[in-house]
């Protein structure tokens, strides 16, 4: 493949939602339910037990793409794994770690020890990134199926110590007769009880391409323990809709949104009860909608992947990531305090052809200004400026504060 579609790729294909290899529907939210895990074998390297868990004896998995050795002197974090099937629909998985903080707000940034977020592997194709604790598989093929969770540093290198990665490994088998899968999309709704609940959303951009939501319920817990089990008021999980069509069983606060086609897209996050029914208050569902308008620039999916013939996001269908992405991505940190880049402004050698990752965080609200490819980014407290583009332009280019004016960042492209 030429550098230049290679690169063009890596922008344009940093996610994208490819049709479910093994065909099912997402109904509604799912959780744990321990006492259904009976068909899932644990295992980690050729060690069975009742939890997956990571080792560094040398039986690891060993990586053969990009990975991340942990720095000498920080403790070496873990990850182990239980995997149940839903009562209802698909399979629950529940990652437990030690010595690693999960931070989805630092996505597709520069590295920090000890902290990042996680990577599913199904059959050996990565299908998700996760940002929680708990997480929703879908419906499997009928057969025996190797679940993998791998620990990934913020730039999305596996971590590894003495090159084998961190990781934890789960065999499940799906049973021959699926069709446990109840339609709730018309379950009757319930009745919140006062105080009534609420849930907020904000769609941040992941410089690798498409956006991290966080949803944030309030008056509400989020029970993934307990989904598919008894009402409890008060109490449930999440769906996510785009453009009014279910894709996914949300249990956590952040949730990864592939990058969409050109066009404007409604995401929708609605709260559900423990047995699927949408909460009401007054009558009307307690949910959020954020519409999404994406330019042809920022589009990174093409009719034929991961779309059905009419060209819409096929719902359901898990997000697969380009394996040599990480290998072209260039992630590049601001920080301003005061308007002022923190440590001066820096100067910044690129590839011609590769990805730049740009973040950048402020304590005021501004706009960032990329001269040469015209992109402009809003930034405030709390609000970074993430994203990514692909730098074709070669020369030097600076990165400024449009509103002061102040000086950031050159990139000097060749």
């Amino acid at each position: 493949m030429p550098a230049s579609a290679r690169s063009l790729r890596a922008a344009a294909l940093v996610l994208i939602l490819l049709a479910a290899a093994c065909s099912g529907t997402d109904d509604g939210p799912a959780t744990a339910a321990p006492e259904t895990a009976g068909t899932a074998e644990m295992q980690h390297g050729q060690e069975t037990g009742d939890m997956a868990g990571s080792g560094h004896d040398g039986s690891g998995h060993h990586d053969h793409g990009s990975t991340l050795e942990v720095a000498e002197g920080v403790p070496v974090p873990t990850v182990a794994i239980e995997v149940a099937e839903d009562p209802v629909d698909g399979w629950n998985l529940r990652v437990l770690t030690t010595d690693f903080k999960i931070v989805p707000e630092n996505v597709s940034t520069a590295h920090i020890d000890g902290e990042g977020h996680m990577h599913l592997y199904i059959d050996g194709e990565k299908v998700s990134r996760l940002y929680g604790e708990w997480h929703h598989i879908g419906p499997l093929a009928p057969g025996e199926h190797e679940v993998r969770v791998e620990l990934s540093a913020n730039d999305h290198s596996a971590m590894a110590v003495d090159g084998d990665i961190i990781d934890a490994i789960a065999v499940i088998v799906a049973p021959e007769t699926g069709g446990r899968a109840m339609d709730h999309d018309h379950a009757e709704p319930s009745e919140a009880q006062d105080p009534h609940p609420s849930v907020t959303a904000e769609l941040v951009d992941d410089p690798a391409g498409g956006w991290s939501l966080h949803a944030a319920p309030s008056n509400f817990r989020l029970a993934p323990e307990n989904a598919s089990g008894e009402h409890v008021d008060g109490e449930g999980h999440m769906h996510l809709y785009v453009n009014g069509e279910k894709v996914a069983r949300i249990y956590e606060t952040w949730y990864q949104i592939p990058p969409l086609p050109a066009g404007t897209h409604e995401i929708t996050v609605a709260l559900q009860t423990n047995d699927h029914a949408p909460i009401t208050a007054g009558g009307t569902a307690v949910e959020t909608t954020i519409t999404l308008e994406v330019s042809e620039d920022e589009a990174t999916m093409t009719a034929g992947t991961g779309q059905d013939d009419g060209g819409h996001a096929m719902a359901g269908a898990p997000t697969r990531y380009d394996a040599d992405i990480a290998d072209a991505v260039r992630t590049i940190t601001v920080d301003v305090a005061g308007g002022a880049p923190v440590g001066g402004v820096q100067r910044v050698e690129v590839d011609r052809g590769s990805v730049v990752a740009l973040m950048v965080t402020s304590d005021i609200a501004e706009e960032v200004h990329v001269h040469g490819y015209d992109i402009l980014r809003g930034v405030s407290e709390g609000h970074p400026a993430q994203f990514a583009f692909t730098a074709e332009i070669p020369g030097v280019f600076e990165v400024e504060l449009e509103g002061s004016g102040r000086l950031l960042l050159r990139l000097e492209i060749s």
